[in-house]
């Protein structure tokens, strides 16, 4: 499966640097956001991108429209079918979900097998009553992409508590 390529111009932000437990973001580092097919066909891009850019446009990396960026930019929502928490009175059906956002450089091939493998990723995960909620998927993607850019490594995967993405009602 080929992975289409979004391209969306980044407004500039104020840059967050790798000021976690992580090395910084590339200095000067460019990147685009490439979706599977699926996300691009099914229009989930036109959901997930908008607010992955935003978060993007607070790092120190600069979108490039196109080929020759330094770096690629993943988004993925993901969700169970649910199950009981609690008990009695406070019994409630909950999914867990999650946002993960992957940084690769551009020359990997992060949909290998048709399934998504960024180099690093961050998943912020929480447990809601609705698993589409738009504005805790928002929250999600904002939050997965701050503690990418903190935690920014070459390798790996981190899940980060989303709890506070949570919305009432």
């Amino acid at each position: 499966m080929r992975a289409a390529l979004a391209t969306l111009v980044l407004a500039a932000g104020p840059a967050l640097a790798g000021d976690g437990d992580g090395d910084a973001l590339p200095e000067g580092a460019t990147y685009i956001i490439q979706l599977t097919s699926s996300q691009y066909a099914s229009g989930l891009g036109e959901f997930l991108v908008p607010p992955l850019t935003r978060a993007f446009g607070r790092t120190s990396l600069t979108y490039r429209g196109g080929p020759g960026a330094d770096l690629v930019a993943t988004v993925e929502h993901s969700y169970d079918s649910g199950s009981w928490h609690g008990t009695g009175a406070g019994r409630i059906w909950l999914h867990d979900t999650a946002v993960t956002v992957g940084l690769s450089p551009a020359d990997m091939d992060v949909e290998p097998e048709g399934r998504l493998s960024p180099a690093f990723s961050v998943s912020a995960r929480l447990l809601t009553p609705d698993a589409d909620r738009e504005d805790e998927i928002v929250c999600l993607i904002g939050l997965a992409v701050r503690e990418l850019a903190r935690r920014y490594r070459p390798e790996g995967h981190v899940t980060v508590d989303g709890s506070g993405c949570a919305r009432p009602g």
